[in-house]
């Protein structure tokens, strides 16, 4: 991700930072998952309604990643541009499994305050995949003390 999205996600959450709080990584994840049933389907229905000029292509809803050494922070990924915070979670509430390869992406199951989510990346984002599974595998830092 580029330097000025980093910057833009830091900004956001800047606000909300409690003492001694720490963006640790900032980094987008695409939330969901996009069944070929629907793929199929949605790709059908365009393809006839425009005689087949225009190609579709349904994705999971984007987001960008804030890890703090004590919260898991969503923001909203409009199209590229940084949006407003979605949730923001204690990291003691999130768990992630390994990551995994499924075909053309790399996933991995997260759960959130017992929510089970899909988290994925295309191959080319492979380095990004890595690294929030390398974070969300780090414990959490201990809450300050008072």
């Amino acid at each position: 991700m580029n330097k000025n999205t980093s910057d833009r996600c830091a900004h956001v959450i800047a606000p909300m930072l409690a003492a001694r709080e720490q963006i640790e990584l900032i980094e987008a994840v695409q939330i969901g998952k996009v069944s070929a049933k629907s793929q199929i389907a949605a790709s059908a229905v365009v393809g006839l309604a425009t005689a087949g000029t225009v190609i579709v292509a349904l994705r999971p809803q984007a987001y960008f990643l804030v890890l703090t050494n004590q919260r898991f922070v969503l923001i909203d990924n409009l199209r590229g541009r940084v949006g407003q915070v979605v949730s923001a979670v204690p990291r003691s509430s999130v768990s992630a499994g390994p990551l995994r390869s499924k075909g053309l992406t790399l996933g991995m199951d997260v759960t959130i305050d017992g929510t089970e989510l899909w988290f994925s990346w295309g191959r080319v984002q492979g380095k990004m995949a890595q690294a929030v599974a390398a974070g969300l595998a780090a414990p959490a830092a201990p809450a300050p003390a008072g």
